[in-house]
């Protein structure tokens, strides 16, 4: 009998009963109880004359406990509610969450004003000590942050109204979106889709005037919707000004610099480095739409292929391709990505109810991850799917160190995603010898490296115009759109008649409470790994000790020191970052060298 590969996950594994398992509940109630103990016994050792220091370091075990115990039991909540959007359970489980949240935030802004309470000498023997020398990275990084901070109790009060302040602003975006419906007809019936399957169809449908129709009716329910919207972006980003007014902080990027452990130098020349290549990219999407014979542009022909390949690639097929890719760079690697499958970690099948997109959820307890995506067979989601195992990856270096050394920078997470997209799809288009389909994967590259260098270097354009103005006011939807299309017009203009003025309401990384300026992350992420990779490819002998080392360290560095003793580096200079897109850019001139032939016909069938 031929074996199956299974396209569901297992979550019971985890917990017997998933949302309403008697286990997690246990559990919930142990991760409560720790949370108490260990707040109490903070503030007796905060009361006490002479510091002890075993007592403290009794704390911080507590802590970490209750940070990888929440860590698991949030994303678990997430994998239930990803799986079917309806399940009230799953809901009534992210609620719970919350709250436990709440009570993890204000023991560790404790925690991190009796790291701050110690003098230089003393604080660091502390960080000497064999039972933390390992979290010391973060622990210092803990400490410096209270200098910035407001008093305890001021910061405790924000961690607590954040339940129904910005997060709940977070979860009523997450829930508006999910019961929109958007009226498409797909093969002759007319029916009534979530965002993300309308999005999909503007995008992949059959032809032209199918993907038009839904981006009609994506503009159309998303008009009605703007203002309601509207005012959760805004209240999202009026809770965040009001807590850095209150913090004195004058650079708004300061907290999205701290979670992604950069420099704002950094970030600036990266930006300076893809501008320099702003042409090679207008370049791209000239000739792309010039081949697809498109004469008035909207949004949807920019992510549509021109070319196509002649096959799909099912589920089976993308697990045999990824585990010979993954082995081939290491053996580590592949028997990881064997195991993943093996044990039933990945949500897959395409079917109603679900939700829309990928991720993958770490469950630092169990030392396992749980991936999810939808997999249509196209070669898009076999890249989603090495790109989500990348995480899965990272998470199995990071399980073995102690949970505050886990705490990686937000865009270092993207590292071995990239990673693992650029490791499989690089193969596929070196195996692929016939033109129009080397071409139909080079336009998959492109396509996925300029989400990365122009579609989110323009959304975090957008929010630093939008914050700047939502510091004076509310900001209106007509008026959000407008800043949309001064920031996308930038590239697109004179080559894209029709934007995607609604972009900003279901884009989630908007309305992340946790995350400010989530957006430019993902162009950080992208860059570095990529810059990983060249090295990779350069220095090929003994990289994958080095790499696993690199993510193992993830939680240990800031970017630059990781860029400086891994990739030997300055990546505070615009040399790194240019050459950090020269996968992507040779990857363009040899589409455009290739399709050079093809423009006669394009024009002829233009006129």
């Amino acid at each position: 009998m031929e074996q199956t590969t299974a396209q569901t996950w297992n979550l019971t594994s985890l917990y017997d009963g998933t949302n309403q398992s008697a286990e997690l509940k246990i559990f919930m109630d142990e991760l409560r109880h720790t949370l108490e103990q260990a707040a109490g016994q903070l503030q007796s050792y905060r009361n006490l004359e002479v510091r002890d220091t075993d007592a403290l370091l009794e704390v911080i075990g507590q802590f970490q406990f209750a940070l990888l115990g929440w860590e698991q039991l949030d994303d678990f909540a997430i994998c239930t509610y990803a799986e079917d959007v309806k399940d009230q359970n799953a809901i009534a489980l992210m609620d719970e969450s919350m709250v436990l949240k709440a009570k993890l935030s204000s023991l560790q802004i404790e925690l991190d004003q009796a790291f701050a309470e110690f003098p230089d000498a003393e604080w660091q023997a502390f960080i000497a000590n064999g039972r933390i020398q390992a979290m010391s990275f973060y622990l210092n990084e803990r400490r410096q942050m209270v200098k910035d901070r407001l008093p305890v109790e001021l910061e405790r009060m924000i961690s607590a109204l954040s339940v129904n302040g910005i997060a709940g602003w977070e979860q009523q975006h997450e829930l508006t979106l999910t019961k929109l419906r958007i009226p498409i007809t797909v093969e002759g019936e007319l029916q009534e889709v979530s965002i993300g399957q309308a999005l999909n169809e503007a995008v992949n449908g059959k032809d032209r005037d199918s993907r038009l129709q839904a981006v009609r009716a994506i503009d159309e329910v998303c008009d009605v919707h703007a203002d309601t919207v509207a005012a959760i972006l805004n209240r999202v980003a009026g809770s965040r000004l009001a807590i850095y007014q209150q913090r004195g902080w004058d650079n708004k990027l300061k907290e999205m610099l701290e979670h992604n452990r950069i420099q704002e130098a950094s970030i600036d020349a990266m930006l300076t480095a893809i501008d320099g290549n702003k042409n090679l990219y207008r370049a791209y999407i000239e000739r792309k739409l010039k081949l697809a014979g498109v004469a008035h542009a909207n949004w949807s022909d920019l992510e549509t292929p021109v070319f196509s390949l002649s096959e799909k690639v099912d589920f089976a097929a993308a697990k045999t391709i990824i585990s010979e890719q993954f082995h081939q760079f290491s053996d580590k690697l592949g028997h990881f990505a064997d195991r993943a499958f093996a044990q039933d970690w990945i949500e897959a099948e395409n079917r109603p109810g679900k939700a829309e997109g990928g991720f993958c959820a770490s469950m630092p307890l169990a030392k396992e991850s749980r991936i999810f995506l939808t997999y249509r067979d196209t070669y898009q989601d076999l890249i989603t799917l090495a790109h989500e195992l990348g995480h899965a990856y990272h998470n199995y270096i990071l399980h073995d160190e102690p949970a505050l050394a886990q705490q990686k920078g937000v865009s270092v997470a993207e590292t071995a995603s990239t990673f693992m997209e650029n490791l499989v799809l690089d193969a596929v288009i070196d195996q692929t010898q016939e033109e129009s389909e080397r071409l139909a994967m080079l336009e998959t590259k492109i396509r996925d490296g300029l989400k990365y260098v122009v579609s989110v270097p323009n959304m975090f354009r957008f929010e630093q115009q939008f914050y700047g103005q939502r510091a004076s006011g509310m900001i209106s939807a007509e008026q959000i759109k407008t800043l949309i299309a001064e920031v996308e017009n930038d590239i697109y203009g004179g080559l894209v008649e029709e934007l995607a003025l609604h972009k900003w309401m279901f884009i989630g990384h908007f309305y992340d409470a946790e995350k400010a300026f989530y957006n430019i992350p993902y162009t950080i992420g992208y860059l570095f790994s990529n810059g990983v990779y060249e090295q990779a490819r350069k220095q090929p002998d003994g990289f994958p000790e080095r790499y696993d080392a690199l993510l193992r360290d993830s939680g240990k560095m800031t970017v630059e020191q990781l860029g400086e003793h891994y990739l030997g580096a300055d990546i505070t200079q615009i040399a790194f970052w240019r050459d950090a897109q020269k996968s992507l850019t040779s990857a363009i001139e040899e589409y455009l060298e290739l399709t050079e032939k093809h423009l006669a016909a394009a024009a002829k069938k233009q006129s």
